[in-house]
C-alpha cells in the first residue's frame, strides 16, 4: 500500500495539468500542487478505509498546508435596493451603476499558517432582474502578484453587498506587508479595492 501511494504521488507530480477536486479549494501554483497531491493521497487512504470522500477532504487539507487554502465566499445584503437607491440618489435613467464602498483584511497582523478574512462592500443599482457579477481576489506584495486566490461568479440584484472570504496563509510565508486586491466586475462595470495586512 505504501509503495503504491508513493508511486501514485510521483505520477501526480509529473502530470502537466492540475487536478481539481471538490471540497476545500486551494489556489496558486504551489498551493494547487500541494492540495492535488494531498487529495490523491487522501482519496487512496479513504478508499482503503471505506470512507473515500472523507479521506479526500482530509488529504486536501493536509496538502493545502503547503500553500494558500481558500474557503467559501460568504455574502450578505447590507442594504436593500430602496435604501441603496436613496443613498446614491439613483434614477433609473442612469442605467447600471457599480460603486466601491470599502475593503478590509482582518486581522491586520497575522503569523504564517493562520487565517485572514478579506471583505469588500459595494453598491449595485440598475440591474433589473439581476446581473452576473464576478469577484476575484489576488494576494499582492507591493506591485508583485503572489497568488491568484479565487474567482467566483454569481447573480446579484440591486442593493449594497458585503462579500467575505477566509484564507489560510502558508506556514512558510515570508514576513512583510501584503495586500489583497479584490476586483468586482459585471458586463458593463468594474471596480477594485486593496487592503493591506502584516505578516510577522
Amino acid at each position: 500500500m505504501i509503495r503504491f501511494l508513493i508511486y501514485l504521488i510521483a505520477i501526480t507530480l509529473l502530470l502537466p495539468s492540475p487536478i481539481y477536486l471538490t471540497g476545500c479549494q486551494t489556489y496558486g501554483e504551489a498551493a494547487g500542487l500541494g492540495a492535488a497531491v494531498g487529495s490523491v493521497a487522501g482519496a487512496v487512504i479513504g478508499h482503503q478505509s471505506g470512507h473515500t470522500l472523507e479521506g479526500a477532504a482530509v488529504g486536501a487539507v493536509l496538502g493545502g498546508l503547503a500553500g494558500l487554502v481558500a474557503h467559501d465566499v460568504k455574502v450578505r445584503q447590507a442594504k436593500t435596493a430602496q435604501q441603496t437607491a436613496m443613498e446614491y440618489n439613483y434614477q433609473p435613467a442612469q442605467g447600471e451603476r457599480l460603486m466601491f464602498e470599502r475593503t478590509e483584511v482582518l486581522p491586520p497582523t497575522v503569523t504564517p499558517g493562520n487565517m485572514i478574512e478579506a471583505t469588500i462592500q459595494y453598491a449595485l443599482l440598475g440591474t433589473g432582474s439581476g446581473v452576473q457579477v464576478t469577484e476575484s481576489r489576488t494576494l499582492m506584495k507591493g506591485n508583485q502578484v503572489i497568488a491568484e486566490l479565487s474567482t467566483t461568479t454569481m447573480t446579484r440584484t440591486d442593493g449594497t453587498w458585503v462579500s467575505s472570504q477566509q484564507f489560510r496563509l502558508p506556514p512558510n510565508l515570508p514576513p512583510g506587508e501584503y495586500s489583497i486586491l479584490t476586483r468586482v466586475t459585471t458586463r458593463l462595470s468594474s471596480i477594485s479595492g486593496s487592503a493591506s495586512f502584516i505578516v510577522n
